[in-house]
């Protein structure tokens, strides 16, 4: 595994699984739809400087545009959209929420087949995913939910997670090389032009409880809209998507399985959270899947599922299209 590949997937594994304590923060000041609002806001006009900054520019084919408004809208505007349509959406259990979130991956494994026919998946990438997954039901306990699996909001998350699969692979697809039939996006490229699509979405959906009342800019909710934005937001985001680039979404999308691990820890050090043994038995079992999941293939020149071998230091990055 190349070193670029690892410090990207500690790095989303990290920054996305504490997001929720800087979160906890922006709350003290935003509500809900503000802080969506401020947050993507801040994101893109950071990732606009880093792309001004480089040299490089956002697409300019309204075919292309039409593919990220599309990506924007399975991973963040749907979601929202179907919480406003159910009503008990936001009632569901925790630990439900998360083992869809976690399912994430095995959504990915299963578009890909069905996208590509023809596509093998690596016995370990599988086997890797399957365990990791285990691990996240052992963690959460979503037995303990009963009849909310039966439920409209359980409808809501489930969906929720094939539109984030399916914009995984839409990702996938533009960063490839032309040959490939792809249009080869650049990954800064990439999670500049979601930031700024964020924005349009966010406030669309700013009337919703964003006037409500007027917002409180402490120093530490700047200080945390700050991290969650220019961080999470942008650079992490883009992080994310190199390694789709590189490794394919399949093999990418295990970093999500991290996010509970790296929560749950926090949860222990900044909260006093007392561990169960099956908490510690679940966490133990998903960083297995994660290794598994990432083991190089044998003799393998590139990403087995999807992705491409990164770029040579020489080789010129192309112009976005």
């Amino acid at each position: 595994m190349r070193f670029g590949s690892m410090a990207r997937f500690g790095a989303v594994g990290l920054m996305w699984g504490i997001s929720y304590f800087w979160i906890k923060i922006v709350f003290q000041g935003l509500n809900s739809a503000q802080f969506s609002f401020f947050r993507i806001l801040v994101g893109a006009v950071a990732m606009l400087g880093v792309l001004l900054f480089s040299g490089t520019r956002l697409p300019r084919r309204p075919a292309t545009w039409g593919q990220l408004v599309l990506i924007a809208f399975l991973a963040n505007a749907l979601p929202v959209l179907l919480v406003e349509l159910v009503d008990d959406a936001l009632g569901a259990d925790a630990g439900m929420v998360s083992v869809f979130n976690a399912s994430v991956p095995l959504c990915v494994v299963v578009l890909y087949l069905v996208r590509r026919r023809t596509g093998r998946i690596p016995a370990t990438l599988a086997a890797g995913l399957l365990v990791g997954f285990a691990g996240v039901l052992v963690l959460y306990a979503p037995w303990n939910a009963g009849a909310q699996w039966l439920s409209a909001a359980a409808a809501v998350n489930a969906v929720a997670a094939l539109a984030y699969g399916w914009s995984m692979l839409l990702m996938e697809k533009l960063m490839k090389p032309a040959a490939e039939d792809g249009q080869d996006m650049h990954p800064l490229v990439l999670a500049t032009s979601q930031a700024v699509i964020g924005v349009g979405w966010a406030a669309v959906n700013l009337p919703n409880g964003g006037f409500d009342r007027a917002p409180q800019f402490s120093a530490a909710v700047i200080g945390a809209l700050l991290v969650l934005g220019i961080l999470n937001t942008g650079l992490v985001y883009m992080c994310f998507a190199w390694l789709i680039r590189d490794e394919g979404a399949a093999k990418a999308s295990s970093v999500l399985y991290v996010v509970p691990v790296v929560l749950t820890v926090g949860m222990v050090l900044l909260e006093n959270y007392r561990l169960t043994g099956r908490e510690v038995l679940g966490m133990a079992i998903i960083l297995a899947g994660v290794a598994l999941a990432r083991i190089p293939q044998r003799g393998a020149t590139g990403p087995a599922v999807g992705g491409r071998p990164a770029r040579s230091v020489a080789e010129p990055t192309p112009a976005a299209r």
